[in-house]
Order: structure tokens, then sequence, then C-alpha cells
């Protein structure tokens, strides 16, 4: 069937309808669903970007879950949307909300141990470089939301960056690491919180679909 050019039905239009200056976008866009890493409660397998792209939670051990922690954790978003991009974080190109937040300032804490607890990856040896010790007073100043996210990011960006020395194992190969074209890249990750577990801290991620 041809369509004539000087009038077309309103049937064979295509309304987009959560397209930027709809009216659902901005519904959507003011109206945030609450962050998950600020419920105490397990975080969903799946969430929803503002874009409407879908992301995936990287798999933890049961231990490993907000119901567990042992103080509230530590949430990040943008314009109100829980998650940062890991690239966006390295690049300077986004601010997180309560950018300037000393979120660590009531605790005391002079250094914080960060593991990444990334699955399938064996690295428990003398340098395991999925586990970094942060200095949250730099300066003598307690660290920013900002600063942390940064310093979570790029403890991520240098794992990845040096994957190639290490095997993944067979059963997680959906979640393998890359710094080449195969496997998730750090441009396919998300941030989305940080937990305390008794004595260390892990961070909440979820990977681009």
């Amino acid at each position: 069937m041809f369509l004539d050019m000087d009038y077309i039905s309103p049937c064979h239009l295509v309304f987009h309808t959560m397209a930027p200056g709809s009216n659902l976008y901005h519904a959507r866009t003011v109206n945030p669903p609450r962050h998950p890493g600020a419920m105490h409660a397990p975080m969903p397998q799946y969430f929803t970007l503002l874009d409407q792209r879908r992301i995936e939670r990287v798999p933890r051990p049961l231990h490993l879950s907000p119901p567990h922690e042992s103080i509230p954790g530590i949430t990040f978003s943008v314009n109100g949307w829980a998650g940062v991009r890991v690239k966006d974080i390295l690049k300077d190109t986004v601010f997180v909300d309560a950018a300037n937040d000393m979120v660590l300032e009531h605790h005391g804490w002079r250094s914080i141990v960060v593991h990444l607890e990334w699955p399938g990856y064996d690295t428990r040896n003398v340098d395991d470089p999925m586990t970094s010790r942060i200095d949250v007073r730099p300066g003598g100043e307690d660290i920013t939301r900002q600063n942390l996210a940064r310093e979570i990011c790029g403890l991520l960006f240098t794992f990845c960056k040096n994957i190639s020395k290490y095997t993944i194992s067979p059963e997680c190969e959906k979640w393998a690491l890359t710094a080449g074209p195969e496997g998730i890249r750090v441009t396919d990750i998300v941030l989305l919180s940080i937990h305390y577990y008794r004595n260390f801290w892990v961070p909440e991620f979820y990977v681009i679909e």
C-alpha cells in the first residue's frame, strides 16, 4: 500500500510517547522511583534507567545484600534517578546528587576497605586487585559523595584494564569483563550504591543490557 504524501492518516503515525518533551517523559522524569539501595531490602535483579534502558544487577553472594548491611548504604543518583554510569564519573562529565555531602564524616574513619566482589574471578592473593583501602580523609577533609564514587569507579577501571591477567570461571562467563570489544566493558557498567558488611564495603553494580 502506498501512502498519499499529501494526506497521512493518524492511523499511520507512530507516536513516541516516552520521547523527550512528551507528557509521559515529563511525568517519568519528575517522579523517579525510590532508590533501591536506600531500602535496606534485596536489590532488584533488573532496574530501568530514565532513558528506558534496562540494567541487570551483577550477582552477589546472599550474605552481601543490603538486608545484611551493618549500617545504611550510600547511594548514587543523578537528577533523582538511581545510578550513575562509571564512564561518566571517570570522565567528570556528571555530578551525582548531593555531590558535596561528606557521606562518611559521622563515622570518624580515616580509611575504608572496598571490595568489588565481581563474580567469577579468583583474585585472592596478597595484592588482590579487587580490594583497595581508600583514604576517606584526604588532606584532612572528609571525602565527598562525588569523590567516593570516583574512587570506586577508579578501582573498577584499574581491574578491567588488567583483566587479561585473570581467568573467569566457566559458570560466570556471562559476567566476563574486557578491555576489548567482547564482554562487559567499563562503558556498560552503572554504579548504584555501596554497602558496609562488618569490616568492608561492597558496591552495587549493574550492567546495561
